[in-house]
């Protein structure tokens, strides 16, 4: 069994690990592993390290009761057939089921899912209350089970299915979570929180930040921050830290006789970079713009 496979496989409470009855499959799509499997198990509680994938965990044949944090805190219920739940990718996470159950699991890399979504690599792949309660989609259902079939068959048409299922899975993730009130991290950042990562950030501008970097100042998970920042802030961390980083590079270029070489060094890009971004949010080049203001 493949690593990402024993990954997977190991969200499933009750089955051991050496149980080679579990049902399996894996194809690739895109050059990227897209991997679902089926699952029987007994009453039991998981425990699963952190993986890199976006992960829907669907019932099938049987209710159950369970408990777990899929790493947007605790919370519990009785799942029937078909229902479905959203694992945080790169979460730690537990499950526990109270009766025999059967699941099925869908794998998508986050890579993928980010290029279907058009999000960052910084941003993470955060579907609001999805993360927190069993959830009830005609379309997902119905395109999870067409997904399972389509995978057994394997032929040349098998590849342009994986690309329309997937696609429309994540579409729909995305919609449901804007329709469905988000859950809010009660006050967001504190005042000392949102200080210390501010500062934090204006001080090393021309450096690379990371997401996970932000959130150990403050001794948070990266998917919490995040959620918690966006709250105080009104934008996400990278979105932020952007807008940061071209204000002190519009201060500069209008009142530094440094070359644009240099300000694209001090506030962490390069010169195409810092072009890319000003015609993205400005609608001019750093030239222009200097030109604009020049006094």
């Amino acid at each position: 069994m493949g690593t990402a496979v024993s990954g997977i496989s190991k969200l499933a409470p009750g089955v051991p690990e050496a149980d080679a009855s579990a049902i399996e499959e894996r194809r690739s799509v895109f050059g990227v592993d897209l991997l679902m499997a089926e699952s029987v198990g007994e009453p039991g509680e998981v425990r699963v390290l952190p993986l890199p994938h976006l992960i829907l965990s669907q019932a099938i044949c049987h209710s159950f009761r369970y408990h777990c944090d899929l790493g947007a805190g605790c919370f519990s219920g009785h799942s029937i057939p078909m229902d479905f739940v959203v694992v945080v990718p790169d979460a730690h996470t537990w499950c526990r089921i109270d009766n025999p159950h059967r699941l099925r699991f869908l794998a998508i890399p986050m890579t993928l899912a980010r290029r279907f979504l058009g999000r960052s690599e910084e941003e993470p792949l955060d579907f609001g209350v999805l993360h927190t309660r069993h959830n009830s989609d005609p379309f997902i259902a119905h395109t999870l089970e067409a997904l399972w079939n389509e995978l057994a068959l394997g032929d040349q048409a098998t590849g342009l299915f994986l690309e329309a299922a997937i696609a429309g899975v994540l579409a729909r993730l995305e919609r449901l979570s804007k329709q469905t009130p988000c859950l809010q991290a009660a006050g967001g950042l504190t005042a000392w929180q949102s200080t210390r990562v501010l500062d934090f950030m204006r001080e090393h501008l021309g450096e690379p930040i990371s997401l996970c970097e932000l959130a150990d100042l403050i001794d948070l998970s990266p998917w919490h921050f995040s959620r918690a920042f966006r709250q105080s802030h009104g934008l996400p961390p990278h979105r932020y830290l952007t807008r940061l980083r071209l204000e002190r590079a519009r201060g500069l270029l209008a009142h530094s006789q440094l070359s644009i070489t240099e300000i694209a060094m001090m506030t962490g890009y390069s010169s195409q970079h810092l072009a890319r971004h000003f015609r993205h949010y400005l609608g001019c080049t750093p030239r222009e713009y200097r030109r604009r203001n020049e006094r």
